[in-house]
């Protein structure tokens, strides 16, 4: 059995993405790996708070004081949540949780080496960044990862994956994370996918490969009956936005390297914007994962 990860490092919103991992598991058939992590060296280090030794102070006490209380508290609130869950639900697949000091990008390395089809699970909170008053600024784990990452807003604790939209960029490498994507998100019913793409140039040659792409697409997924949209009319953001408020979509997935579909889009800086703009989950596939 597969396994799914939901990596924790603050008690905000904990309940919620708790019940939403267990949720996701049990549609996907997949076991369920909670942990919280902290790395103490990092939130000791001046790149926690983002400033320059000079300037720590009673905001770095303050933090780190912070931060060490509600590691102490993360285990018995994880255990009461679990309890809470489990006495609602009858059904759940194979559990386990722990708490543990160490780096978070070890951690998944670690775990990929015996289990490389993982999924990653991450708020739209903790996995980016942010934090109580918007003090702490985390290293950006998406960009760092070996492994598909399933973002999800920290405020639903139920979800469904009954309408997905792929945005491309026509990357070989979208092929194999639509396949992948549509075998996670199966279950007892097969998925609507959308496949999304936009391109302002009206070049017969680029046409030709959109069409080409829909064909492999459509070879990768026989089961399903994808919908294709090809946007051209405004700017890329504009684009996707609109295309993503005018149909009730359930996951926006994607590619996340110099070939993906973010990058095209927003740079990689900017990737964080759209996982949080949604308030909807965001599968970040990776070139190599």
């Amino acid at each position: 059995m597969k396994t799914n990860v939901l990596m924790l490092d603050t008690l905000k919103g904990m309940r919620s993405l708790i019940f939403s991992a267990f949720s996701l598991s049990n549609q996907q058939r997949r076991k369920l790996r909670i942990v919280y992590l902290e790395d103490f060296d990092w939130v000791s280090s001046a790149n926690y708070l983002g400033v320059t030794p000079a300037s720590l102070g009673a905001g770095m006490e303050l933090a780190e004081a912070q931060t060490k209380s509600d590691y102490k508290k993360a285990s018995s609130e994880i255990h009461q949540i679990i309890l809470e869950y489990l006495s609602h639900h009858t059904q759940h697949v194979p559990y386990s949780y722990e708490v543990r000091e160490c780096n978070r990008l070890e951690y998944i390395e670690e775990l990929l080496v015996d289990e490389p089809d993982l999924l990653l699970v991450m708020s739209n909170h903790n996995s980016v960044s942010g934090g109580q008053g918007g003090v702490v600024a985390y290293p950006n784990i998406l960009d760092k990862v070996a492994c598909s990452v399933l973002v999800i807003p920290d405020d639903k604790p139920y979800l469904s994956f009954n309408k997905l939209v792929y945005a491309t960029a026509l990357h070989r490498e979208d092929i194999d994370a639509i396949r992948n994507m549509v075998e996670l998100f199966e279950g007892d019913s097969y998925p609507k996918l959308h496949v999304f793409h936009h391109y302002k140039s009206d070049e017969f040659d680029h046409y030709l490969e959109w069409l080409g792409f829909q064909a492999l697409v459509e070879e990768a997924v026989p089961q399903l009956t994808p919908e294709f949209h090809l946007a051209k009319e405004l700017q890329v953001d504009a684009a996707l936005e609109d295309y993503i408020t005018n149909h009730d979509f359930d996951l926006i997935a994607a590619l996340k390297e110099r070939k993906g579909f973010f990058q095209d889009l927003f740079g990689s800086s900017h990737t964080h914007e759209l996982i949080r703009h949604f308030n909807k989950p965001v599968l970040i596939y990776h070139e190599n994962s």
